[in-house]
């Protein structure tokens, strides 16, 4: 069961733009001291998009052995999200999650084409979330999509993370499908969405502040969800992703990594800003 504080991990590049697997190591070693036991690389935040496949396995074979895994495995060529995909189940990874392809914008038909031909080259224990994040990915996950899936592959579907924005829609979710893990994607709604029944956060300030996700899972973190609600919109008017490694960066002590293009770092007066709010 997935539950809890989920960090949406960072990739940290190194001086000639190679993923730092060992700032990795120590990020993940940093998380566990403060309880989280289950990290997700590779996604939106870990800038699982830019990276190679083979960089993308790596990564997924590094950190397996140190914490329990839900690596973002979705790739343009549905061969590749399947090879991936079943390299990290392979790697002993708890959960796939796996965002929709997004460049030819399928429908919903085209959708369930796609997720059913990964879920029958998966082994019957694999378990996946699909990743509702259609500002990026331009393309929804439904309804009638998750119970499409959940009726043909029953418990291969283990559940969704909802970054939609939208906490009437991760309600509607909770209430809809309570067999499923609905994880929620964003962190000014925390509160809301533990009080709504939901059992997790998958989200980008668990990078640093896992320790306020979990106050706010047991009821008792409400300044807590008043100061991530407002570093949030701080993070929100910048690059939100060289952010969030400048943030971990200072509070982790790890060295400072660059995003890689077409995301751009910070300029420093964004990063005077950000020290100064922080």
């Amino acid at each position: 069961m997935l539950a809890g504080t989920i960090p949406a991990l960072i990739t940290p590049f190194d001086r000639s733009g190679d993923v730092d697997l060992e700032s990795m190591k120590r990020h993940v070693a940093w998380l566990a001291e403060r309880g989280v036991t289950t990290v997700s690389p590779l996604g939106s935040t870990g800038e699982g998009p830019s990276l190679a496949f083979e960089e993308r396995r790596l990564v997924i074979e590094h950190l397996a052995p140190h914490t329990r895994l839900v690596p973002g495995t979705a790739c343009t060529s549905l061969r590749e999200t399947i090879a991936l995909s079943r390299a990290a189940v392979a790697a002993g990874a708890a959960a796939l999650l796996v965002a929709p392809p997004s460049y030819y914008s399928p429908d919903e038909r085209g959708a369930h084409a796609y997720f059913a031909r990964l879920f029958d080259e998966l082994p019957p224990d694999a378990r996946v979330l699909l990743y509702h994040i259609p500002m990026y990915s331009g393309v929804p996950i439904t309804s009638d999509l998750l119970r499409s899936l959940r009726n043909d592959f029953g418990a291969l579907l283990a559940g969704v993370k909802d970054s939609g924005g939208d906490l009437d829609h991760t309600r509607a979710w909770l209430r809809e499908f309570p067999e499923l893990v609905i994880l929620n994607g964003a962190d000014r709604t925390a509160a809301a969405h533990y009080d709504a029944g939901g059992r997790g956060t998958l989200t980008m300030l668990a990078n640093v502040f896992p320790d306020r996700l979990e106050r706010i899972r047991a009821g008792n973190g409400a300044g807590d969800q008043e100061f991530l609600a407002e570093l949030r919109e701080v993070v929100r008017g910048m690059p939100e992703i060289a952010a969030v490694k400048h943030l971990v960066h200072r509070l982790v002590g790890v060295p400072l990594s660059r995003v890689r293009p077409p995301l751009r770092d910070l300029d420093p007066d964004e990063a005077r800003r950000l020290d100064g709010r922080l």
